[in-house]
């Protein structure tokens, strides 16, 4: 009997291209987790005009190739930050880490009891008062929540129980910046003018941006402080924000040791990346290797409905011919997908906001939707089937929200054509809580109308709405992405 190949057979990972429509020399090829994965290489081809007096067509003349397709699949942690840097055309400023990936001993060689010291390769420094999460030790101590004491890019000191000897930490450990931690009473939560301020720590070192989103925790005058909030200015000793949990309040953080989470920060630009995928047929005997080389993300769409998984889709733009062969790439090697749970609109969305204030009763949010497009363009020529190029366009993005219509409010700012903002947060609700905050500073709603369907049914909005930049930040789009969040 034969074996068909089955979809459930299909591997399925891509790699990122130093030169534009180059397979990488010894491409690493991350595994991809997908719903769908339609791509190819797609031949245009034109029926010839020629008139036959027998009536029948002359040919079928191949024309060109419009190399691309549609991936989609179901959000989860981490499964969609290629495509996010990609679809944004920026990258991503990740907080100091380091990270054996997969061999032991090698970027972090050392933990050492005595002062607490670990010892890990060159990279960007730690700084003192930064929280650091431990992960993937050989010793269960060695794994947690650490702040550091010593600033050092090579032999940071850190305090915290159970840090033990580990001389050759395995392929799994990993560290990596996720907040700061102030001394007992010095931070310090001032309602008048929204911001932090501190008398030892200094703000200025530990890496903080204007625009990005922390979460303060463990104030205990004033809980309501213990959430999101976003940066407008940085300073020494003083931490201000423009937006803030309702309820922001004094506290005076008497005798209490406060945490402030932060994580990495993605931000539109104009930097083209390209990847080439791989398509592995494993029930063909030998195996098909299938190659779609200069794929460059056109769209990136996510949908967050209720009573439903969040999902996406991923338009590429391609500009590569595709080729398949029963021998890999040459050095071809493979990195596994990330294990994090897929992420629902019920229990993984923590937050969506207007203004910096979160939409609630009685305008709940049925359905939200964030749609990216970089209105790429294939570049044609005479003498060549693919195309010779990529170009640009501009990169625009469109958010569509279904609302309950329980008041006038999101009616007022359609008809107002009111700049406003708006902020979506997606994660986890266990584990270390890894999220996402995606963060628009500047929108208008241009379209939507309270729709009447008819009997026993809920009058809804349809409200659509377009980023546009921000004057004072500089940028459409922001994602901020926590590896750890209380």
């Amino acid at each position: 009997m034969v074996d068909l190949q089955s979809t459930n057979r299909v591997k399925i990972g891509s790699a990122r291209e130093s030169t534009f429509g180059v397979i990488p020399t010894s491409p690493v090829f991350k595994t991809r987790r997908v719903t769908a994965h339609a791509m190819a290489t797609s031949p245009q081809t034109v029926v010839s005009s020629e008139i036959r007096s027998d009536r029948q067509r002359k040919d079928v003349v191949l024309v060109s190739y419009q190399p691309g397709g549609t991936v989609s699949g179901e959000a989860a942690f981490a499964v969609m930050d290629d495509d996010l840097e990609e679809a944004l055309q920026g990258i991503w400023a990740a907080t100091p880490n380091r990270d054996n990936a997969g061999t032991a001993d090698s970027v972090i060689t050392n933990v050492a009891t005595s002062g607490t010291v670990l010892t890990v390769n060159t990279g960007a420094a730690f700084v003192t008062g930064q929280l650091v999460l431990f992960s993937g030790f050989g010793i269960a101590g060695n794994n947690g929540l650490f702040k550091c004491t010593t600033g050092s890019a090579t032999v940071p000191a850190f305090v915290g129980s159970g840090i033990t000897d580990e001389a050759a930490p395995p392929g799994a450990a990993k560290v990596r910046v996720v907040g700061f931690r102030g001394a007992s009473g010095d931070l310090v939560a001032v309602a008048s003018g929204t911001k932090i301020t501190s008398t030892s720590l200094d703000f200025t070192t530990l890496g903080l941006s204007v625009g990005q989103w922390v979460r303060p925790n463990n104030w205990g005058i004033s809980p309501a402080n213990n959430d999101f909030c976003r940066i407008s200015a940085v300073a020494a000793h003083t931490l201000t924000f423009d937006r803030v949990p309702s309820g922001w309040a004094d506290d005076a953080g008497t005798s209490t040791v406060v945490d402030v989470y932060f994580g990495d920060v993605l931000t539109n630009g104009s930097t083209k990346r390209s990847r080439t995928w791989e398509r592995q047929y494993l029930d063909h005997s030998p195996v098909t290797y299938e190659y779609l080389p200069g794929e460059v993300v056109d769209k990136l769409t996510v949908n967050v409905k209720a009573a439903a998984i969040v999902d996406y889709s991923v338009d590429f733009v391609g500009g590569g011919l595709s080729t398949d062969t029963t021998t890999r790439a040459s050095g071809a090697t493979d990195v596994v997908a990330p294990t994090n749970d897929v992420l629902n609109a019920a229990s993984n969305v923590g937050r969506i906001g207007f203004d910096g204030s979160a939409i609630v009763g009685p305008n709940y949010v049925n359905a939200a939707t964030i749609a990216i497009n970089n209105n790429l363009r294939r570049q044609v020529a005479v003498g060549s089937l693919a195309p010779v190029g990529i170009g640009n366009g501009e990169f625009a993005v469109s958010l569509t929200l279904n609302t309950y219509f329980g008041d006038k409010t999101i009616l007022d700012k359609i008809l107002n054509n009111t700049l406003t903002s708006f902020d979506l947060r997606i994660g986890r609700t266990d584990s270390n809580n890894e999220s996402y905050v995606f963060d628009f500073p500047s929108i208008k709603l241009s379209a939507g109308s309270p729709s009447v369907s008819g009997k026993n049914a809920d009058v809804m909005i349809s409200a659509t709405a377009e980023a546009i930049i921000d004057s004072t930040l500089g940028y459409t789009m922001a994602c901020n992405r926590f590896y750890y969040l209380p």
